[in-house]
């Protein structure tokens, strides 16, 4: 059923979401889709704003006027902390606007108010926001705060939630933060709502101690006994952020903002406890802290401490196939005699995110490790024991590969068989016979319902299932000896190793399942496998020369057959079967939507494809299959099945045949349908429809395949129309209907760009190509285009690979000092690396004075900064791998702060020579960046020492931050310099040994310069000797720091918050 949008005019649509007619009133003309409400012009404040209700585009207020990002301050009311309740109205007047936080639909109907920090006392550290109503309602009442300066460009959003309809009152927490750039210190907030509203409400703001003690969830030794009581049991619990969560800097976590839920979780005993949130594939983080008084002082004004931080992230290679992103986290139990509360906090930086955490109890008794027994598996949820033990707590198990491992077995059940617990004991309702658990329906000669044979049957246990050396049947009325079936006379042992019998029989005519002769019938020598009637009479004679002709015609016939297929045969390309298919167009008017039956006159199975992957995940580029049966169950007519394949650069399904003619009377056919995927994107419940056509006429069905091959709903043509007009008067029934996949792909680098939400505009832009900011999967992330303009088909061909060659390089590359590579995207022409984005941006950003972020850098921060530039090269030649292109632009800043664990990571090595390949000019373009590579880097030799070549240069622009060779006229000029041994001048300013390395590292002859393993000998030196040189420090502004890295990271969250809800 085609889908239609309430804004088409006549509600009546050609395809889904696009309107036959025109949009109603008020909905964005030119757009056919009439799901969107009229364009606003932010600069007229006269024309009516159209805003989506229940009752579709409504013409409202129009919009509130304004010169920055909210209207005149001086015209806001304003809050006062500890005040009684504002009251506020919604109504016809109340103007439009836009929120500092992001909302689907930006222009809302709000309201904005005000209070000044500056009049509450510096040591309250927080305050809350109240919400609150005198009656219930169906729509919700939006609350959001920004601590940015009215003036400001980007204003930043603090803090969303939200007053749900069905309740009277709500609150949020907020901390008093402000960047060190701010001069109002005044809190803005605007209240809002979806669509158009009246109502009354009222707003108040109070003092609130830092570590309010405001527990959503209280888990208490009752709930975790429970748990530990059934370990298959579980408790499911809501966080809601955007509507109960709070807001400040995460104890654990104290450089961001998060918003967070807290929660508490006191027990004692001998088992753990799981927390599980990994079903929503989201980032989260869970913090431990404690809140103890001293003193006297109360516990509400008790300093919170961290005792723990837990962070739920992996992606790229280092996460396993289909493994999620989330929490997965071990809690043990309180220590003997700690009888304080234990204080949690779930952690997100999504505001309207709700998350579903699951509570279990695992692993009892620690899995008694202390003994060597098993371990933990917080992975699996429970204990991995060792040889000999098991049960939840791995245990000494009774026994072990058949042997009894304790003393007392008389009254126990062989541990690990069917119906025996974990303590040797049978469970309820069976029977200990022999040391096995049997029913009582097995005793009583029946098969129960997870029975497999009947007890006294060849191959069947006393507890009535199929022992070793034998398997269930289909029908489950026995057990099969597992020889039964290769077509070979094989003995029959049973499960001990003694021989049973000899097969009668295998696969042969009358012979059953159970390699037995049928009933009169004995093994015939002659014919091995099969079995002969014991007394034939004399026309049977008759019949099997007769039959006997019939094979030897058979056999000739097959061998003609066969020696004709050999002379035309060609080997079957299986590339082929990765490449798309004809379109066929989807031709359903007139058609009936109906799945396979008798009464439908056909057949087709199965409906559900998992391609043999029923509980794995299908590998990325592993071409799989599966046969598919189709039926006719018409008498009179032949039965037509196209498969309409999707045309999809992610995956290839290839139907072998995609056209399929079936005979009537029973007529039936196989076809085998590959699948190959390019990407890890989302394939479970896709669809792939098919249509069914019957007719009498073969050759209009045929007509008709040709007529819709390689024909699209724009290419069909009114002579197409007619022509199927006329076809269509020989056909006698006509559905549709799909297939379903069921599998999953499997988790990879190779990255669905669907799945990378990208800015609009690129970040960066260089000779490689440009760099765009995007998020995957709640991570930031910086995805590489390669510039690959004006090249042929070949070329890029060539270059594709190349660029891949590189992508599964880095995959495997992983150390502190290199930026993460998370995956690329190859399955289409524009290949894409996707990399850790940093949003403190590269080096190079902060070197140079006409730049808009320059900073003095401390002394120290630039030893350190060339300590791990050093580290991650000396990594990678430790790989064979030349960087070729190293300089600032390539040290993505990781951290300001020198006692950090990583302040630089390097990243785009290798992607200079990718820079080349796509010049076509390739005698025009050398490697790297010519101020910073060697000498003989400029007549085509790169060395490994070429990269402490550009260290060097590097080294000399870090400290004094200045371009190198500024005032040369142009790069000819420079590589005459370098060439003729002439370096950098340096001043009296730099440390001795500072310049000692880097003149050491530039020396003309390749062969004397140190490896990167000595440079980081030599730095560490330096860096001792670094308390001596505090006068290089007297222009470091520490606050300018803070400053830069305050508005990065609101600026990530900007443009995070604009490219994941757009």
């Amino acid at each position: 059923m085609i889908q239609c949008s309430d804004g088409c005019k006549q509600h009546n649509c050609i395809t889904n979401f696009t309107c036959l007619s025109k949009c109603s009133f008020g909905y964005e003309e030119g757009d056919t889709s009439c799901l969107h409400c009229s364009s606003i012009d932010p600069t007229n404040y006269v024309t009516p704003v159209y805003l989506k209700t229940k009752e579709g585009c409504v013409s409202t207020a129009p919009l509130r006027q304004k010169k920055t990002w909210i209207p005149d301050p001086s015209s806001i009311p304003e809050l006062f902390v500890n005040n009684n309740t504002v009251y506020f109205t919604f109504d016809k007047t109340t103007k439009i606007d836009q929120s500092p936080c992001y909302y689907k639909h930006s222009y809302r109907q709000g309201k904005w108010f005000k209070f000044d920090s500056t009049k509450i006392n510096p040591s309250v550290d927080f305050v809350s926001i109240s919400l609150s109503k005198n009656s219930l309602s169906d729509f919700n009442i939006y609350l959001d705060v920004s601590n940015s300066d009215s003036t400001d460009k980007n204003p930043f959003c603090l803090a969303h939630f939200f007053l749900r309809g069905i309740s009277y009152n709500n609150r949020v927490k907020i901390p008093i933060t402000f960047y060190s750039k701010n001069k109002e210190k005044m809190m803005y907030i605007f209240i809002s709502v979806d669509g158009f509203e009246s109502f009354n409400a009222g707003i108040r703001i109070y003092k609130d101690p830092g570590n309010t003690l405001m527990m959503y969830y209280n888990l208490n030794q009752t709930d975790t006994d429970l748990l530990r009581s059934n370990l298959a049991s579980s408790l499911t619990y809501t966080f809601p952020f955007e509507e109960y969560g709070m807001y400040g800097y995460g104890i654990c976590a104290p450089n961001i903002i998060v918003s967070y839920i807290s929660f508490t979780l006191n027990f004692r005993g001998n088992y753990s406890i799981q927390i599980y949130t990994k079903d929503q594939n989201r980032l989260l983080y869970l913090q431990e802290y404690r809140i103890k008084a001293e003193h006297g002082e109360s516990i509400e004004k008790a300093p919170a401490t961290c005792k723990t931080l837990w962070i739920g992230q992996e992606h790229g290679v280092l996460s396993k196939q289909g493994t999620k992103m989330g929490l997965n986290i071990k809690i043990d139990p309180n220590e003997e005699g700690d009888n304080d509360t234990r204080y949690f906090a779930i952690m997100t930086q999504e505001m309207k995110l709700t998350s579903i955490v699951t509570i279990r109890a695992i692993c009892p008794e620690n899995c008694n490790s202390k003994t060597n027994n098993g371990v933990c598996s917080v992975e699996k949820g429970k204990c991995v024991c060792n040889e000999k033990y098991g049960g939840d707590d791995c245990h000494l198990t009774c026994s072990y590969k058949g042997q009894w491992q304790v003393n007392n077995y008389t009254e126990m059940c062989w541990f690990g068989t069917e119906h025996c617990n974990q303590y040797c004991n049978c469970e309820s309702g069976y029977t200990l016979v022999d040391h096995i658990c049997v029913s009582n329906d097995c005793i009583n000669g029946r098969i129960g319902n997870d029975e497999e044979c009947k007890q006294g049957t060849e191959g069947c246990t006393k507890n009535c299932f199929c022992e070793d050396g034998y398997y269930v049947s289909i029908n489950k009325k026995g057990c099969k000896p597992i020889s039964c079936g290769n077509g070979v006379i094989n003995d029959v042992y049973n499960g001990k190793g003694d021989f049973v019998r000899k097969e009668e029989c295998d696969g042969g005519v009358n012979c059953n399942k159970y390699c037995y002769c049928i009933n009169g019938f004995e093994p015939d020598p002659n014919h091995i496998g099969s079995c002969k009637e014991k007394r034939f009479p004399v026309w049977a004679y008759v019949l099997i020369v007769l039959f006997s002709f019939a094979i030897l015609f058979i056999i000739i016939s097959s061998l003609i057959i066969f020696i004709v297929f050999i002379m035309n045969y060609k080997q079957i390309d299986t590339n082929t079967f990765k490449e798309q298919q004809p379109v066929y167009y989807y031709y359903i008017n007139g058609s009936v939507k109906t799945q396979p039956a008798k009464e439908n006159r056909y057949d087709i199975n199965p409906l559900e494809l998992d391609f043999g992957n029923t509980e794995d995940v299908t590998a990325i580029f592993d071409t799989r299959f599966e046969k598919i049966t189709i039926k006719n169950y018409s008498n009179n007519k032949w039965l037509l099945v196209i498969f309409h394949t999707p045309n999809n650069p992610k995956y290839v399904f290839h139907f072998e045949p995609q056209v399929v003619l079936v005979r009537p009377h029973l007529g039936s056919k196989e076809i085998t349908v590959y699948m190959t995927l390019f990407c890890t994107t989302k394939i479970r419940d896709m669809k792939i429809p098919y249509t069914v056509w019957f007719s009498k006429s073969k050759s209009s069905l045929i007509m008709l395949s040709d007529l819709l091959k390689n024909k699209t709903f724009e290419t069909w043509t009114q002579d197409d129309q007619i022509q199927m007009d006329l076809i269509f008067k020989t056909i006698q029934r006509h559905y549709h209907h799909n297939l379903t996949i069921t599998t999953d792909a499997a988790s990879s680098t190779h990255i669905d760009i669907d799945e990378i939400q990208i800015a609009d505009e690129p970040v960066a832009e260089g000779a490689m190509g440009k760099v765009f900011l995007g998020s995957y999967r709640s991570v930031p992330v910086a995805v590489k285009q390669f510039r690959w303009e004006n090249l042929s088909m070949d070329e890029m061909d060539e270059l594709k690979q190349a660029a891949m060659s590189e992508c599964e390089l880095m995959s495997k590359l992983r150390n502190p000092f290199i930026a993460n590579y998370m995956g690329s995207v190859t399955y289409i022409p524009q290949v894409s690396m996707v990399m850790q984005y940093f949003q403190l941006g590269s080096l190079g950003e902060y070197l140079r004075k006409e730049n808009e972020d320059f900073f003095v850098i401390p002394y120290r921060l630039k030893l350190r900064v060339l300590f791990d530039t050093a580290k991650g090269m000396a990594f990678l030649h430790e790989n064979r791998i030349m960087h070729l292109d190293l300089k600032p632009d390539n040290l993505l800043v990781n951290s300001f702060y020198f006692d950090s664990a990583c302040c630089i990571k390097i990243t785009d090595f290798g992607t200079s020579r990718l820079t080349m390949k796509s010049s076509k000019n390739l005698e025009e373009k050398g490697l790297g960046t010519p101020i910073y590579a060697a000498p003989e880097a400029n007549h085509d030799e790169y060395t490994f020492a070429g990269d402490v070549y550009s260290f060097a240069v590097t080294a000399w622009e870090i400290f004094y931050q200045e371009e190198p060779y500024k005032n040369f006229k142009s790069l000819f000029e420079i590589k005459d310099y370098v060439d003729s041994g002439k370096r950098l001048e340096f001043d009296e300013k730099i440390p001795t040994d500072y310049k000692n390395l880097i003149n050491l590292c530039w020396k003309q002859n390749a062969n004397e310069c140190p490896s990167f393993d000595q440079v980081c000998k030599m730095l560490v030196q330096i860096n001792q000797k670094v308390c001596g040189h505090a006068e290089m420090d007297n222009e470091v502004s520490n606050d300018k720091i803070e400053e830069i890295i305050n508005k990065r990271n609101g600026n990530l969250q900007r443009l995070l918050n604009e490219i994941v809800h757009d």
